[in-house]
């Protein structure tokens, strides 16, 4: 993580290296990605980068939590169905919310594209980090609706819980497949797909 004289630093300056790692990391993975490019994209001198992380693994950490932490403040409305209305209902609005964020930043799915990739050492430790909070979200909402008669209670939760994460990741293989992703095209594909599993669960 970032060292406190990086925090200290003022926010367009912070704002200039983060830009410069997220560009470098949405191109290259964290092994091939250079610190002498973000350096330069950032406009500051070589040396200054070593006071501000003690490792390059610091730095695409703090550059994908940053991005994790805007998606996250996007799809927040999402949140106020979550146990309130049926999880399949929640999951619906917060798929649709991550989606739209993420297709007004093509950036995030590139850095997303090469981080599962390169699923090993830091970059899987991202993956299962990420897997982990979706699971917690997804196995209470899920408990919840079964507690509550608004879901059978036959239903394996973790079975469905991992569904919907993969469901969350695959925009990025979506985008592997076609360049030009619309929301139009998601909320059509979300659609059919939410239908299938509300016939198996409801």
């Amino acid at each position: 993580m970032p060292t406190q004289t990086f925090r200290n630093l003022p926010r367009g300056k912070r704002d200039k290296v983060l830009a410069a790692a997220i560009n470098e990391f949405s191109l290259r993975n964290v092994d091939e990605a250079k610190f002498s490019n973000i350096v330069k994209d950032a406009g500051i001198p070589r040396g200054s980068i070593y006071q501000y992380f003690d490792s390059k693994d610091d730095l695409y950490v703090y550059a994908f939590e940053a991005l994790r932490e805007q998606r996250g403040e996007f799809a927040k409305p999402a949140f106020e169905d979550y146990k309130t209305k049926p999880f399949l209902e929640f999951f619906e609005r917060y798929y649709t919310l991550d989606s739209e964020f993420l297709l007004r930043h093509p950036q995030h799915i590139d850095m997303g594209k090469v981080l599962y990739s390169h699923a090993r050492g830091v970059s899987l430790g991202l993956i299962q980090a990420i897997k982990a909070r979706y699971n917690d979200i997804f196995i209470i909402g899920i408990d919840y609706d079964k507690d509550h008669g608004r879901m059978r209670p036959d239903v394996n939760g973790a079975v469905l819980a991992d569904f919907c994460i993969h469901l969350m990741t695959d925009i990025f293989i979506f985008q592997n497949i076609t360049e030009r992703m619309s929301l139009s095209s998601v909320k059509k594909h979300l659609a059919g797909t939410m239908e299938i599993i509300r016939r198996g669960v409801e």
